[in-house]
């Protein structure tokens, strides 16, 4: 419609143009009432008609032209190439049209090779889980089996009773994590954002790993720099420390000591979890925080890796953010909380 309405205007700007242009030589005869004048005026005028006919040629077949190579554009989303079809160097609407576009498909292909990263992860968590299963769920089918001879001595019953709950133990933490991520990642998560003693809730997680840690003979040692109150979420705040907490006493070295510390830098308070079990490579840090992902030194290791990435995802929903720099011994790992002023 608006290309009709369009083609209808130029139809009535040309015979406009051409009735101006033959009525000139007219008018200026009738002026000067000389006929070389009106020779002149005449070609003149021709002239300018055929070269305003010649520009909307020109015009009609440059536009033409683009419009044909559009469709080429276009094919660059599909094929996702990074080609130039218009020169880049023209400061033009089309050129800018074919930066957004070449801008697009860069997006695009990296979002693609994130999908393949986090799908090739997803293969190996299905592989892993699937192996750290099988154990659990091989002892639970044998001793459950052996329970039912009635002749079983009762130590022996004793012993394949604390290997049927050390099975369920591992059953439930594979479970309990999965069940953690799904939460976090479908919204099902409300922080309940208070105000109160980050001290206290640092606390909390010390609680929950001390006897894992005693087992180990890993000393946790606990520094402070006074009292920290800020707003954040108790529960899921102790979680995360709790996960850093937990990830170094599963790699630590019987007899290491880990520091756990909380301090104010500025505007954010720290927990930091300081271990002495080796600097993680330079070439895995970049990965470290993200789903699934486990470590060259983790395949021996229970877990799924999602402890990191729970820590992260708790910081981040609450303002804040992970940070992990190395020492000689070991790593650091903290979670930074905004505390404002």
């Amino acid at each position: 419609m608006r290309r009709l309405s369009f083609e209808k205007g130029l139809r009535i700007l040309i015979w406009l143009f051409t009735a101006l242009a033959a009525l000139m030589p007219l008018v200026l005869y009738f002026i000067t009432a000389d006929f070389t004048v009106f020779v002149f005026a005449l070609a003149g005028c021709l002239l300018f008609c055929f070269l305003a006919y010649l520009l909307h040629r020109l015009d009609d077949w440059y536009v033409t032209g683009i419009i044909a190579d559009l469709p080429k554009l276009m094919d660059l989303l599909a094929e996702l190439e990074e080609r130039e079809v218009f020169p880049e160097n023209e400061d033009t609407v089309i050129s800018k049209l074919q930066s957004k576009v070449i801008k697009l498909v860069r997006i695009l292909k990296q979002k693609n090779r994130l999908a393949e990263q986090e799908h090739e992860n997803i293969k190996g968590l299905v592989s892993d889980i699937s192996h750290q299963l099988k154990t659990p769920i091989s002892n639970l089918r044998m001793y459950s089996q052996f329970l039912e001879d009635e002749t079983l001595a009762p130590e022996k019953r004793q012993e394949y009773v604390g290997v049927l709950r050390l099975s369920v133990e591992r059953l439930y933490f594979l479970c309990e994590n999965m069940i953690k991520v799904s939460r976090l990642e479908s919204g099902l998560i409300q922080l309940n954002m208070e105000k109160q003693c980050l001290n206290e809730t640092v606390m909390k997680s010390v609680k929950d790993i001390y006897t894992k840690a005693k087992k180990k003979k890993t000393e946790i040692e606990y520094r402070e720099d006074g009292q920290i109150v800020l707003e954040h979420d108790r529960n899921w705040t102790a979680e995360a420390v709790f996960n850093l907490l937990d990830n170094a006493v599963k790699y630590a070295h019987e007899g290491s000591r880990i520091i756990l510390s909380v301090r104010q830098l500025g505007m954010f308070a720290e927990v930091s979890v300081e271990d002495e079990n080796g600097a993680i490579p330079e070439e895995e840090r970049a990965k470290i925080f993200t789903r699934f992902y486990r470590g060259k030194n983790s395949r021996r290791k229970e877990g799924i890796g999602v402890g990191l990435y729970l820590s992260r995802e708790i910081a981040v929903r609450q303002g804040g953010y992970m940070n992990l720099r190395t020492t000689n011994l070991g790593n650091v790992f903290s979670v930074m909380l905004y505390k404002g002023r």
